[in-house]
């Protein structure tokens, strides 16, 4: 398990991380000294720790080996079926998972994943919830008037009822990826004022019913058609936990290090951040942890395990839960769409799947 990466003035992701894959480039001068003193160094501390082991007359015992390496982020997964075979697969425990129930509103109260017997009815551990918002024929102007109060305090109700009881942090992903134009809750130019109002509504219900959640404003990593600035929709960092921001390799599509590290400080055609880093520095001005509850690559665009290399790299750097930290993030792995965001057990990238393997 490779240490944090660091990173030059520019951004640029650098190699205190496993070699990005194809990177191909020589060993530097530098490197070669460091070999050169520190084999020496290596074998001096082996024969050091052989003897000490020799000379001890209590030996401790040998702990139990932890159910995988110790990362300064929260790791987890959404698959099709039991997590846990995912993390036997990846080789460490999936410690967050997500879940969604926004494909109708009726779903945002009745909650049947977390209902006893159920994919979540006994998770235990933290868990990313996208509730949708609006459905087809509801508006913001609607919700800023306070028209879907009722159902969003019943979902915050049932959340808080179906949650009790567990360890684990549940995270609300409020009207997620807004940015784009494909769901009823998207927000465009004209939304803006509504949208920010209704945000702040549903804020204050999830601070009354149920505080102890974690509120998600989380983009599209593209805006489709929204006509605005993202930044221009955020409602304010009071009404917010957690930044979020779903990161498919697409749009552009990278296969190497160095075109990741150039997508990761694009901005979009109305100035809005698009690359990982214009949200990480955005979250920080906000004085909020930032999220990626979506991610993977994309076996339609092509197999880059550079890209999965890359956002490891990244999120070994970044971890952690202060301003502008990588808080959590969820690789999406659920079968279907073609076969494109499979990682287990079957890919249609199996270069990435074994750079994902090799890195978790």
């Amino acid at each position: 398990m490779a240490g944090p990466s660091d990173v030059d003035g520019a951004g640029t992701l650098v190699d205190d991380v496993p070699a990005a894959p194809s990177a191909g480039r020589p060993r530097s001068a530098r490197r070669r000294r460091a070999l050169l003193i520190g084999v020496p160094l290596l074998v001096l501390a082996i024969v050091a720790a052989a003897v000490f082991a020799l000379t001890r007359s209590d030996p401790a015992p040998v702990a139990d080996p932890p159910p995988g390496p110790v990362l300064p982020w929260t790791s987890g997964a959404a698959v099709d079926g039991v997590v846990d075979e995912f993390a036997a697969w990846r080789g460490s425990q999936v410690e967050i998972s997500a879940t969604w129930v926004d494909a109708d509103p009726s779903l945002q109260t009745s909650l049947p994943q977390l209902k006893d017997g159920e994919e979540f009815g006994d998770w235990d551990r933290d868990l990313d919830i996208g509730i949708g918002a609006i459905g087809e024929g509801e508006s913001w102007a609607e919700a800023a008037e306070g028209a879907y109060d009722n159902r969003w305090r019943r979902s915050l109700t049932n959340l808080e009822r179906d949650w009790e009881g567990r360890s684990g942090t549940l995270y609300i992903r409020f009207a997620h990826e807004m940015n784009g134009n494909w769901y009823p809750w998207k927000v465009t130019a004209e939304d803006r004022d509504d949208f920010v109002t209704a945000w702040q509504r549903f804020r204050a219900l999830q601070q009354e019913v149920f505080p102890e959640s974690q509120l998600v404003f989380c983009l599209s990593r593209e805006s489709v058609d929204s006509g605005i600035d993202w930044r221009e929709t955020f409602p304010g960092a009071e009404y917010v936990d957690v930044l979020g921001v779903d990161y498919y390799n697409q749009y552009p599509y990278v296969d190497t290090a160095e075109e990741f590290d150039e997508a990761a400080t694009e901005t979009d055609e109305w100035g809005g951040p698009k690359g990982i880093l214009g949200y990480q520095d955005f979250a920080r001005e906000q004085g909020l942890p930032l999220a990626v509850p979506e991610w993977n690559g994309n076996a339609g665009e092509g197999d880059a395990p550079a890209f999965i290399w890359s956002m490891y790299a990244f999120f070994a750097r970044e971890g952690g839960t202060g301003p502008g930290d990588l808080l959590y993030e969820i690789v999406f792995a659920i079968p279907g769409y073609d076969g494109d965001f499979d990682l287990y057990p079957d890919t249609q990238m199996p270069e990435s799947a074994e750079q994902y393997q090799q890195l978790w």
